[in-house]
């Protein structure tokens, strides 16, 4: 099993490579063996054949710049296996990326993947930030995180989730960009962590993808961290 870590070194500001581990070891806990194959802009070259798992995290804006920049060349094959179906998760200001383009807050405009139809426009005087319950219009699971973002997407269209509680200056009404097995989510850090069900969706679509049987795992310390973080946020006032 390869999973593709993705500037590991430049988007990891939240400590997001606690995905990676999370995946991993849900993965060995299925029989896998993992290999964990990490990518930076000093790299000639990324290929996404024979990749099972794709990750990338978030970073300050400057350093997500470079990484999209460095992304670009190799768009092509991102975008074959988004399209052969993938498994892809993009989390904070990465998944800004797979937009049309990112306006920084001095007017600079930087290309996106095109791969949604948003693009972003950053603040120069304030952040966006705050903890949220994210609602997923099709199966009604809950998702919760911190966001904290100098922009927000211009156009909703691709996004999948309601955001149905704010504690802070969030001012977004939907997040999460899905498509195939491709998800991008504002939430920062141990998104997975905080998220069984996500992690979860990820580890039976490998097995899937893979032609193995998934074995159902109980996770105890994610999922009380979930209900914990959900009740917290449900009975705090906005």
């Amino acid at each position: 099993m390869k999973i593709l870590y993705l500037y590991p070194d430049f988007m990891n500001l939240y400590g997001d490579n606690g995905n990676v581990r999370i995946l991993e070891k849900r993965l060995k806990d299925q029989g896998f063996v993992v290999e964990i194959v990490e990518k930076t802009i000093t790299d000639e070259k990324i290929d996404f054949e024979g990749v099972d798992f794709v990750y990338m995290g978030s970073g300050f804006e400057s350093n997500r710049d470079l990484a999209a920049a460095h992304l670009k060349k190799f768009a092509e094959g991102l975008k074959k296996a988004i399209d052969d179906g993938v498994p892809m998760l993009f989390t904070g200001n990465s998944y800004d990326i797979l937009g049309k383009s990112i306006t920084t807050a001095d007017g600079r405009v930087t290309e996106g993947l095109g791969i949604f139809g948003f693009a972003f426009k950053e603040q120069r005087e304030k952040r966006y930030t705050g903890d949220v319950i994210l609602e997923d219009t099709a199966s009604g699971e809950r998702y919760v995180g911190f966001v904290n973002r100098a922009g927000v997407p211009s156009d909703d269209t691709d996004l999948v989730c309601n955001v149905i509680k704010v504690i802070g200056t969030v001012p977004m009404k939907k997040d999460m960009a899905r498509r195939n097995n491709l998800l991008g989510i504002s939430l920062l850090g141990p998104v997975l962590l905080k998220n069984p069900k996500i992690a979860e969706l990820f580890v039976e679509t490998i097995c899937k993808r893979q032609g193995a049987e998934y074995k159902a795992c109980s996770y105890p310390h994610s999922e009380r961290s979930h209900a914990k973080t959900l009740k917290a946020l449900t009975e705090t006032e906005a």
